[in-house]
C-alpha cells in the first residue's frame, strides 16, 4: 500500500469516526452489521422463492394437453408467442404437428401424474382384488402417487357405492371377473362402467358413455400398462353422464 494510499484511508477513518462525523450527514440510526445481513439474506430469499413462485405459477397456468392425439389443428391453435406445450403421457403428437411446433419454436413437453391430475378435475379411487404376488405391488404404485388415488375395498359393491357418493367421480377396478364386475356395476343408478385392455378402450368409452368405472383383468398385463390404462381414464376429466346429456338436449344414444 503506497503512503498516499494509506493517507487517504486514514482521513476517511477519522472523519467517520464517533464525534466527527457532522449531524446533517449522520444516519438516522446506528447500523447493525447483524442486523444488515439478515436483512440481505432475506431479501436474497425473497427474490429466490419469489422467481420460484412465479415460474411455478406460470406452469400451472400452462394446461396440459391430455387428448389421445395432438394434431395440426391444435398446433394452429397455439396463441401467439406460445413457447412450450404439455403433453399428458401417452398423447401422440402427429408428425405434421410436430413439424410446425418445430418451425414456430415451440417445445412440447411431457407432463407428470400430478400436473394431469391438477388439470382433470374429479375424484379418483382404485380398487385391485385380494391377491398375492405383484399386484401388492400394483396397489402400493397407485398408493405412492402422491394421494391422487382413493384405496377402495375390492368389491364391485363397494366401487358401485364409493361412486353414488358424490359427482364427477372415476374408479378404476383390477379383477380376473371382469364381465361380472361390468354387468353389476352398470346395474346401479348412476353407473358407467366399462372394460378396457388398451387405452384407446378407455379412450372410447370416456368419450362416447362418460364412463365412470373402467374394469381392468390383470391377466397379461404390466404394473406400468395397467398405469397407463389409468393415466388415460384420468386424462378425460372428471366423468360426466355423455349420454343423458345428449338425450337431454334432444340427441340420441
Amino acid at each position: 500500500m503506497t503512503q498516499a494510499t494509506w493517507n487517504g484511508y486514514e482521513a476517511m477513518r477519522r472523519a467517520t469516526a464517533p464525534g466527527i462525523i457532522p449531524a446533517a450527514f449522520a444516519p438516522s440510526r446506528v447500523l447493525d452489521p447483524i442486523r444488515a445481513v439478515d436483512e440481505a439474506v432475506r431479501s436474497v430469499l425473497a427474490e429466490l422463492f419469489g422467481t420460484a413462485t412465479r415460474r411455478a405459477t406460470t406452469a400451472a397456468a400452462e394446461a396440459v394437453f391430455a387428448d389421445r392425439l395432438f394434431g395440426l389443428k391444435h398446433a394452429e391453435a397455439l396463441a401467439p408467442g406460445a413457447t412450450s406445450i404439455r403433453v399428458a403421457a401417452g398423447t401422440v403428437v402427429t408428425p405434421l404437428a410436430r413439424d410446425l411446433l418445430k418451425r414456430r419454436g415451440v417445445v412440447v413437453r411431457l407432463a407428470g401424474m400430478a400436473e394431469v391430475a391438477a388439470t382433470a378435475r374429479g375424484e379418483w379411487a382404485f380398487a385391485v382384488e385380494a391377491a398375492a404376488g405383484w399386484l401388492h405391488a400394483l396397489q402400493r404404485s397407485f398408493l405412492e402417487d402422491g394421494g391422487l388415488w382413493n384405496e377402495l375395498e375390492p368389491s364391485v359393491d363397494a366401487v358401485v357405492a364409493w361412486l353414488g357418493a358424490g359427482e364427477g367421480r372415476g374408479a378404476l377396478l383390477v379383477t380376473t371377473d371382469g364381465a361380472t364386475a361390468v354387468w353389476r356395476s352398470c346395474r346401479a343408478h348412476g353407473v358407467r362402467a366399462a372394460f378396457a385392455s388398451e387405452p384407446a378402450d378407455v379412450h372410447r368409452a370416456t368419450r362416447s358413455l362418460g364412463a365412470n368405472l373402467i374394469v381392468v383383468d390383470p391377466a397379461g398385463k404390466s404394473i406400468a400398462w395397467i398405469k397407463q390404462l389409468a393415466t388415460a381414464f384420468r386424462r378425460a376429466g372428471a366423468p360426466r353422464d355423455v349420454m343423458g346429456l345428449e338425450l337431454a338436449h334432444g340427441g340420441t344414444s
